[in-house]
């Protein structure tokens, strides 16, 4: 609920701070006083747009601040959504400055935002009604709010928004998979293909590499021969050869080793050479059996390091980056194909939902029509206790067409219109069509009555709705707006004494001229104050006799009502 009003430099206003009460609080004063420039600014603190002729003249900034007690839990987490905390025991407060540049800056508990973030949360916060504008009531979108309230549907109606809101999704997941089908396929082939041709060739790290040693040597077999030949008769094939020129030597220094023994190192040294000359050319002599020359072999090494190369040229630089490459390629080709599976996955469920979704919109609209009657039943019966007697009044439930037939939405496949005949002898025509403010003031004033419970708007605000009613009728509607606010904030700007006789907290706001500048002041009435404010609304000329024994009687008058009514309420105000 409101709990505080502070305004600054805005119209007439100079300064000013207006506490509102819980329950009914009711703002009265001269035509022109300023009554509507509370309304207006309370507005500009909840987003409507500024415009810098607002500001009082002088003033270069124009400033409004509110403060409510914020109960809703949707609020709450749209706030937190926005990075802004409001503790369960503060206040939240909304500022906002409008620039004479024509700019303005709004804060939620001190942080900066927006305007539209603003409008957001009102809609969580106050409702206002004013004589002609039943705007939110003529709405068939908000018409299907209130029934959908009365019901008792609310969590129907947010279970189905939430599938709704799945069905999408899936749609446009699988329309995402079906859009690049083509592509898909065409993708498919190719990483199968690549995958197919390098699996193929069976590769092995390190094998290139190994072949082309092979290749090397198979094409220098003959040098290779010729060198392993020669080697071989060196060392100890031929007459004169390595080996046997050391074992003459060998044979010479052992006969001197018998004379000096200081030889012996000598000696075992050309032992030992003798046997590391014949140790290699028994190895040059297998090496040159090995070594011959064959052009089958060498073919296909080079076929072999052809295919490489071209699987080199396609997928990398090495037989190391080929199968990093087809590596990848399966991780790809395993994505796409269960991309097709979740294709599959998604019809499945898509079809699983929207059967779902047929069935609570069936239910839903069950419900609608089958409470669609009691509320046109208890709408009637306010009406006649608002003077409405001879008016007909339903509220229509029928099926939103489509180009294929019934078409849903969000809200369900319903679409729900409030219907009325002020008069015998009328057809039945849909409520915005009726011509008459004061009529739509009192439909409005019914369904608030009867949904005063169900309705989480905390404060509704009724902006001179009574205009056109008196009488017996001013009474009656007075009686309303208090029975309202037995369950929400209720403040209402009338000229009715008989209204302002109900309020719990009654306010009344003035001009006042202060040297050169007009202001606009408002006060709380309590006691003789506010029996001369009734007089006044009386339109007494004087505040003595008759007047004020009126304005008693009529506060008396409401105060004896108000007293039979009282009793348990669901109210957390």
């Amino acid at each position: 609920m409101l709990r505080e009003l502070s305004i600054t430099n805005f119209a007439l206003i100079d300064e000013l701070r207006v506490e509102f009460g819980p329950r009914f609080n009711v703002l009265t004063g001269e035509t022109g006083a300023g009554k509507s420039i509370i309304i207006d600014a309370l507005g500009l603190a909840l987003g409507t747009a500024g415009e810098a002729e607002q500001i009082r003249t002088g003033a270069e900034e124009g400033r409004v601040e509110a403060a409510f007690d914020l109960d809703d839990e949707e609020a709450r987490r749209l706030l937190a959504e926005g990075g802004i905390e409001c503790p369960a025991d503060e206040c939240l407060v909304v500022r906002r400055h409008l620039l004479r540049e024509g700019k303005s800056k709004a804060y939620l508990n001190g942080r900066l935002t927006s305007a539209a973030s603003l409008r957001g949360l009102a809609e969580f916060l106050i409702e206002v009604h004013g004589q002609h504008q039943g705007a939110l009531l003529t709405q068939p979108n908000r018409q299907r709010l209130l029934l959908d309230a009365y019901a008792g549907l609310a969590g129907d109606a947010a279970a189905f928004r939430a599938l709704y809101s799945r069905r999408q999704a899936l749609r446009v997941e699988l329309d995402s998979l079906l859009a690049g089908e083509r592509e898909k396929a065409q993708r498919l082939d190719l990483l199968r293909h690549q995958r197919g041709e390098i699996a193929a060739a069976r590769l092995i790290e390190g094998e290139e590499e190994e072949l082309i040693r092979e290749r090397t040597i198979l094409a220098h077999a003959e040098k290779l021969h010729a060198a392993a030949h020669l080697g071989y008769e060196g060392l100890y094939g031929e007459a004169g050869s390595v080996a046997g020129r050391l074992a003459a030597v060998l044979s010479r220094l052992r006969e001197a080793q018998a004379i000096d023994s200081r030889l012996k190192e000598v000696v075992d040294a050309c032992e030992a050479g003798i046997a590391s000359v014949e140790d290699a050319a028994h190895q040059l002599r297998d090496y040159r059996e090995r070594v011959a020359f064959d052009p089958e072999r060498l073919e296909q090494l080079e076929a072999r390091l052809h295919e490489i190369g071209k699987l080199k040229r396609k997928y990398g630089a090495s037989i190391a980056e080929i199968l990093k490459f087809v590596a990848s390629a399966e991780e790809e080709l395993q994505r796409l194909m269960r991309s097709e599976e979740r294709g599959e996955e998604l019809e499945r469920e898509l079809a699983s939902v929207e059967a779902l979704l047929q069935q609570q919109a069936a239910a839903l609209t069950e419900k609608r029509a089958a409470a669609a009657g009691r509320l046109a039943g208890a709408v009637r019966q306010e009406l006649r206790a608002l003077k409405m007697d001879k008016a007909a009044f339903a509220v229509l439930v029928k099926p939103r067409q489509g180009s294929a037939g019934v078409r849903l939405e969000p809200s369900g496949a319903d679409e729900v219109e409030f219907m009325i005949a002020p008069n015998p002898g009328e057809e039945l025509k849909p409520l915005g069509w009726i011509a008459s403010g004061g009529e739509l003031s009192r439909v409005m004033l019914a369904v608030k009555a009867i949904l005063a419970v169900s309705d989480r708007i905390p404060t509704l605000i009724f902006d001179e709705v009574d205009v056109g009613i008196g009488g017996g009728m001013a009474e009656v509607v007075g009686q309303k707006l208090w029975t309202i606010a037995r369950e929400r904030q209720v403040l209402s700007i009338t000229h009715l004494p008989q209204i302002a006789a109900l309020a719990d907290r009654h306010l009344a706001i003035s001009k006042r001229v202060k040297g050169t500048r007009t202001e606009t002041a408002v006060r709380v009435l309590d006691g003789e104050e506010r029996v001369r404010e009734i007089a006044r609304m009386l339109g007494a000329k004087e505040t003595s006799g008759t007047p004020l024994q009126h304005a008693q009687e009529i506060l008396e008058a409401a105060r004896r009502w108000k007293a039979t009514k009282r009793g348990p309420s669901t109210s957390k105000i």
